[in-house]
């Protein structure tokens, strides 16, 4: 961070740190692989911290952004026109468990992404919307629209990750000097060890 942008700053607390180091130690860490799996990054396994026990270590490392979640995640098996209701059907093929008033982001075959309210249920497997959308006999359907979906500040999580790595390499020196001095004692008393033996050996 550039200093110019800073207002107060100060040195961190030593509790602090210690508490750091024990909270991110346990962190769980995973393997996953994404939802949307046509996306470069979604290809291949990722490694994982869940945002929820972040949030619970770090409060401020996790905020909450409106997005759509893949949760549907297919294309429709159906597009239909109702003329009684002037709504355009879209029936998948497993349950799309939307209620009315979700919004809903569809994509055309020329990829162009159109979010679109959902206006009835006709049921489990069908919602409507509005018929304005560009004409086509099927869409792909990403996913409903939430308002909490979980975001990590990664610029946050990259300095206190920096930090982390200080902490951990001056404890990494504080155990190399006592060791050293550990092997120094060990190699004072194996020194001390032979004497005593060659004094005993001597009064045999």
């Amino acid at each position: 961070m550039d200093e110019r942008l800073v207002e107060r700053k100060m040195i961190t607390d030593p509790i602090e740190d210690t508490l750091l180091m024990d909270r991110f130690s346990k962190l769980p860490f995973y393997k996953v692989s994404f939802t949307e799996k046509d996306l470069p990054y979604a290809s291949k396994e990722h490694y994982y911290f869940p945002t929820d026990e972040i949030s619970l270590s770090v409060p401020g490392l996790v905020d909450y952004q409106t997005a759509y979640i893949p949760d549907i995640y297919s294309n429709t098996e159906k597009v239909s026109y109702n003329r009684t209701t002037n709504l355009l059907e879209l029936t998948m093929r497993n349950k799309h468990n939307l209620v009315i008033g979700d919004y809903v982001m569809l994509e055309n075959k020329d990829g162009v992404k159109l979010e679109s309210m959902v206006e009835a249920i006709p049921n489990e497997f069908t919602f409507s919307v509005k018929n304005n959308l560009p004409k086509s006999y099927s869409y792909f359907v990403r996913g409903k629209k939430v308002p909490d979906l979980k975001h990590l500040d990664r610029d946050e999580l990259i300095i206190l990750n920096m930090r982390v790595s200080q902490l951990l390499e001056l404890n990494m020196k504080e155990w190399a000097k006592r060791t050293e001095l550990l092997e120094e004692k060990v190699e004072s008393l194996e020194k001390e060890l032979r004497r005593i033996t060659n004094t005993l050996n001597k009064l045999r």
